[in-house]
């Protein structure tokens, strides 16, 4: 941990070269830069360095740079409670990017602080769900139970309103939790369901997984889980011979996934476009991080997005900017994801996740062979 901590002490002192520490923006970010979910989370830690370096070469946000210090919490609860202990002196805000088991040490320090804590990586937590926790602010494109809102009529309206569906989550209470939700909201929608299947994390062989959805009938399968997890359990089906359809939510590694399967039968939806429709926006994220980062450009989508909602709110935050002044401007950011996501970014003084969540769905199709949306947008409305 030491170790980490140096290295992100060293991190800052070259990338704020230029001003004092007391004249920068302060913030933490606690980020899974190494250890088992380091590869879904450590692009985020890629993404902010690369942002705020282009902010801070520019002149900083009202000219004043932003500091970045970087803690490696590798997804362990203790080194993000270490983490959360380093960034109260002195920041106005924590990150994270990281698993699920480290947000309650973070919200604890949060809270008994009162600096504001902003999800930009990590599925977001209820708390940033109408009524929000005044601290607690989510950016991420997925969400808990919203997802599955998204998800379970896409099923039905594919299905034609009539299917049985198994639910794949992995042992981790987030996961288990939301494909819970699912079947009952299957099950209140009509459709015929399966019992969760729950498979442990690191499980080498899926196909015991599998078998059970294929033994169970399953017409159409639905995944919410760590994509290693949502990718192995689809290719242990089509393995022993399933010919049903399967959805799972497009973390960073789904376009790639998609490509290389080349199956009409799997089905990706999320928040973010994927980098397949080569937007202005993509385009300029692919220049900004090239020779900057050894992971593909579109695995930064969630810091990236993350950095911009913390740019603005930095902007109409002003200078000084306290941690109550923050967590207050937060509260009323507006932002324009320029096609990254289905539409803004806007939070209120009761909702810290959005007022309108965006879900587009990609699958291979075999006549252009090639990854395509089924369809544009979809926009829930977040009550």
């Amino acid at each position: 941990m030491a170790r980490h901590l140096v290295l992100a002490l060293l991190f800052v002192a070259t990338f704020v070269a230029p001003a004092q520490a007391a004249d920068a923006y302060r913030i933490g970010m606690s980020v899974a830069i190494t250890g088992p979910a380091a590869g879904i989370y450590a692009p985020a830690f890629d993404a902010y360095k690369v942002y705020f370096k282009r902010i801070n070469d520019a002149g900083g946000i009202n000219g004043h740079p932003v500091e970045i210090m970087f803690g490696d919490d590798r997804g362990e609860p203790s080194r993000a409670a270490a983490n959360a202990k380093k960034f109260a002196e002195g920041v106005i805000l924590i990150v994270n990017a990281s698993i699920s088991p480290t947000y309650k040490p973070l919200m604890t320090e949060a809270e008994a602080e009162k600096i504001p804590l902003l999800f930009g990586g990590g599925v977001c937590p209820k708390e940033a769900f109408p009524p929000a926790h005044p601290l607690i602010f989510c950016s991420t494109s997925f969400g808990a139970q919203w997802d599955s809102r998204f998800a379970v009529p896409f099923i039905k309206a594919q299905a034609g309103g009539k299917a049985k569906v198994g639910f794949v989550a992995q042992n981790i209470p987030v996961s288990q939790a939301e494909m819970e939700f699912a079947e009952k909201l299957a099950r209140e929608q009509g459709l015929e369901t399966l019992p969760v299947v729950v498979v442990p994390g690191g499980s080498a062989d899926f196909t015991p997984f599998a078998a059970k959805l294929k033994d169970g009938g399953a017409d159409w399968v639905l995944s919410w889980a760590p994509w290693p997890l949502e990718i192995g359990v689809f290719e242990a089906l089509a393995r022993i011979g399933w010919t049903g359809r399967y959805v799972t939510y497009a973390h960073q590694p789904a376009q790639d996934d998609l490509a290389r399967l080349k199956s009409p039968n799997l089905f990706a939806f999320g928040g973010n476009a994927l980098f397949t429709e080569a937007l202005p926006i993509h385009k300029e994220i692919e220049s900004a991080v090239k020779g900057q980062t050894s992971h593909p450009p579109h695995y930064l989508v969630e810091g990236w997005v993350s950095a911009m909602v913390l740019e603005q709110a930095l902007r109409k935050c002003g200078w000084p900017c306290s941690k109550d002044k923050l967590a207050q401007t937060l509260a009323t950011v507006s932002v324009d994801t320029r096609g990254l996501r289905g539409g803004a970014i806007e939070w209120t003084a009761d909702n810290h996740y959005r007022q309108r969540a965006y879900y587009k769905v990609y699958r291979w199709d075999t006549g252009s062979r090639a990854v395509v949306p089924v369809g544009g947008w979809t926009r829930l409305d977040v009550k």
